[in-house]
């Protein structure tokens, strides 16, 4: 990798077209590919996780709160630690999970819940992030092998096959958390009433949440 993969760090970048750009007054000239992050309009909502100690569980937790509408805590239970965390539109902290191990560290910030634009891009800077849990990494798997074809052959018609399939399901879950947002008290225990004592079985739901939808209700 080191071999042929050149690093410059850098603030203080112009991306002028899709093969040209100004990094620190240089010039560089190629095929263009961002992964700065997403630039554009959405409702951010904050996370916090915190690495505590172990804990005796080989369960993952979630929590929802009548408090919190279209947010939710976790407790995930690993080898070397417990990762405790939550989302919400307030002040995550309120809705963390109590847990009486000691903090060895704490990681956050903003997630957003936006409607994906097309580029030539990965990752979030696509806006293919999962709305209501904030998860990136599955759509950056899905676009990671149509990077090859968009910079040697010139040809975006996967990737941008890829970003729409993606994009559909995005939209789909943004209009679902609009909803619930909206509906969270009435909804919340009408489900937990509707699913109690149940197995709920998943696969592709994990990764298209509107599918949950689909073929729950």
């Amino acid at each position: 990798m080191e071999e042929n993969l050149k690093v410059k760090k850098s603030t203080d970048v112009k991306i002028e077209n899709n093969n040209k750009l100004l990094a620190n007054n240089e010039k560089y000239e190629g095929k263009i590919i961002v992964a700065s992050g997403w630039k554009g309009r959405a409702k951010w909502i904050k996370a916090i996780e915190y690495l505590t100690e172990p804990i005796e569980s080989d369960s993952i937790e979630v929590f929802f709160d009548l408090r919190n509408p279209a947010g939710f805590g976790w407790i995930v239970p690993l080898s070397y630690g417990t990762l405790v965390g939550s989302l919400s539109y307030y002040d995550p902290k309120l809705f963390i999970p109590k847990i009486n191990k000691r903090i060895i560290d704490i990681h956050g910030g903003s997630i957003p819940r936006a409607k994906p634009e097309y580029k030539y891009g990965i990752g979030d800077t696509l806006g293919l992030i999962k709305i209501f849990t904030g998860g990136g990494i599955f759509s950056i798997g899905e676009m990671l092998e149509t990077i090859p074809r968009l910079v040697y052959e010139n040809d975006n018609s996967l990737h941008l096959s890829k970003f729409n399939k993606l994009k559909n399901e995005i939209n789909k879950q943004f209009r679902l958390t609009i909803i619930l947002e909206k509906t969270w008290r009435v909804v919340l225990p009408l489900a937990f009433r509707l699913l109690k004592d149940k197995t709920v079985s998943v696969n592709e739901e994990f990764d298209y949440h509107s599918f949950l939808f689909r073929t729950r209700l």
